[in-house]
């Protein structure tokens, strides 16, 4: 489904229990297909460990599903080394396999590595240097997002890879809903066509929340997105009931996150409607 245009994307790691301590895959994407095509989702932003630790037989399955459901297979997601070790290296070509098989519209990757350094040149520059490069072997058609780390200089981070990627064939991710008003306004000005996807993670107190528990404050953001002309996508990663990273999952209820993630959906349907609705009567 797309609002006023506008497609919001579900990601399978918010249901993933083991996104953070380096465990395989607790959850078979097949099961999920379904039940996010009828929730009304766009598409699907596939964890890349949700693809690679499982049979090519679930590969063929997903493809069909998909296609069932009448779902975009939007993007796969993948933190994407870049050094020129060998165990790298065969990470990278499992991803272009993966691509390949899938032709995904996007390849949303972060980067290992985004300790704090002198300067983002040295954090970054060399690091996108190599992703550039190797984006040559990925399908011409395959917008790569990069989707920096959510910390204080998020905004400076895409604000530099748009600086130093090729405009066109990459774009930068965002976190709204991570961000106050005035920046994120600021970050879409300066930053224009090169935003290609918003994700939608929230917090307060560490905590991860719903949409609607801040109604006005969210939106507001998404009104300011709609306001700034956004063309890109909204992607659905992480909602009330998952944990934050070093704390247990344990208490995770799969179904919960779910059904948090589908409120969270129609809050977006019926904001973006909103603002598309009053964007088209000024």
């Amino acid at each position: 489904m797309a609002i006023f245009g506008t497609a919001v994307n579900f990601s399978t790691l918010l249901l993933e229990k083991n996104r953070w301590n380096g465990k395989g895959p607790s959850l078979l994407v097949t099961d999920w297909i379904e039940p996010i095509g009828e929730a009304g989702f766009s598409g699907v932003d596939i964890w890349i460990n949700h693809l690679l630790l499982s049979s090519r037989s679930d590969w063929d399955a997903i493809r069909d599903l998909c296609s069932e459901s009448d779902l975009v297979l939007a993007c796969l997601s993948t933190a994407l080394p870049t050094d020129d070790g060998d165990k790298s290296q065969r990470f990278r070509d499992s991803i272009l396999e993966a691509c390949d098989y899938f032709r995904p519209e996007g390849l949303k990757f972060n980067l290992p590595d985004e300790g704090p350094r002198h300067s983002l040149e040295d954090a970054l520059g060399d690091s996108l240097e190599v992703v550039r490069a190797w984006s040559q072997d990925l399908a011409r058609d395959t917008i790569l997002l990069y989707e920096p780390s959510t910390d204080e200089n998020a905004v400076e981070k895409v604000s530099f890879a748009r600086k130093a990627l090729p405009a066109g064939r990459f774009k930068g991710v965002l976190h709204p809903f991570l961000l106050s008003l005035s920046d994120f306004d600021e970050a879409l000005a300066s930053n224009g066509d090169f935003i290609g996807d918003l994700g939608v993670q929230a917090q307060k107190s560490g905590q991860y929340l719903l949409l609607e528990d801040a109604e006005d404050e969210f939106a507001a953001v998404v009104a300011k997105a709609r306001k700034r002309g956004y063309q890109g996508t909204w992607s659905l990663q992480f909602t009330k009931g998952v944990a934050t990273p070093g704390l247990s999952t344990a208490k995770e209820n799969i179904d919960t996150l779910f059904d948090n993630a589908e409120r969270d959906l129609n809050f977006l349907i019926d904001a973006i409607a909103l603002s598309g609705k009053s964007k088209a009567t000024r």
